[in-house]
C-alpha cells in the first residue's frame, strides 16, 4: 500500500472512531437528569412577596402564575416555564403601583439537590423582564432571582437572595436608578392543574 493510500485509511478509521464516539456520548447524554411528577400546567400563588432596591419597596397583598413543568430534562435548566403572571394590589409607601410581565416566558431552572435538606431542590427563575409603574415613576427589572423547591411543602421559595435582577430604563424621582440591583422575596405554593396536587422535582 503507497503513502497516501495508508495516510487515507488511517484518516478514515480515525473519523469513524470519532463518529462512533460522537453518536456513543450524545446516546448517553439524552438520559434525563431531572424529572417532574406530574408534570403539565401548573398555577401558583404567593402571599405577600416584596421587591427591595436599595431607597424603595414594593409590597404586593398576593401574586399569581401560571405556566407548565416538563416531565423530564437533562439538565435541569428551563425545566418549566413561567407563562403568565400577576401581582395584585401593590405599592410603595403608601402609593399604587402595578408590576406587569414585559415578556414570556420566564424560565424555571433546576440546579441541585441541597445536601442540608434532600426535599429542596436549588434553583433559579430565569428569562425575567418586568416593569413597575406607579404616579411620577416607573422602571424596568430583567435578570435571574435565586431560591428553592420544597418537595414536602410544594412551594417555590425566592430567597431575595443574589445580584441579577436589575433595574433599567428608570425615571422615579431617584427611588429607582439605572443599576440598581433588586431583591426580590416570595412563596408561590405551586398546584398542577390536572391533579391539584403539588409537583415533585428530582433526580433519578
Amino acid at each position: 500500500m503507497n503513502t497516501l493510500a495508508r495516510r487515507a485509511a488511517v484518516v478514515t478509521a480515525a473519523l469513524g472512531a470519532a463518529i462512533g464516539m460522537t453518536v456513543s456520548s450524545a446516546s448517553a447524554g439524552a438520559a434525563s437528569s431531572w424529572s417532574v411528577t406530574p408534570s403539565g400546567a401548573f398555577t401558583a400563588h404567593a402571599d405577600g412577596p416584596t421587591l427591595d432596591v436599595p431607597l424603595a419597596s414594593l409590597f404586593c397583598d398576593s401574586s399569581d402564575a401560571g405556566g407548565t413543568l416538563l416531565a423530564s430534562d437533562s439538565d435541569g435548566l428551563g425545566i418549566g416555564d413561567i407563562n403568565t403572571i400577576k401581582f395584585n394590589t401593590c405599592d410603595v409607601a403608601g402609593i399604587s403601583f402595578t408590576v406587569t410581565m414585559k415578556a414570556s416566558p420566564w424560565k424555571i431552572d433546576a440546579l441541585s439537590v441541597d445536601s442540608a435538606n434532600p426535599n429542596r431542590v436549588k434553583g433559579n427563575v430565569s428569562s425575567i423582564s418586568a416593569h413597575v409603574s406607579g404616579i411620577g415613576c416607573s422602571a424596568d427589572f430583567t435578570g435571574t432571582v435565586h431560591g428553592y423547591y420544597d418537595n414536602s411543602a410544594g412551594d417555590l421559595v425566592i430567597d431575595g437572595t443574589g445580584n441579577n435582577l436589575v433595574a433599567s430604563n428608570a425615571s422615579c424621582l431617584g427611588l429607582i436608578t439605572n443599576g440598581d440591583v433588586a431583591s426580590f422575596n416570595a412563596s408561590y405554593h405551586v398546584t398542577m392543574t390536572s391533579t391539584g396536587t403539588s409537583p415533585v422535582i428530582s433526580t433519578p
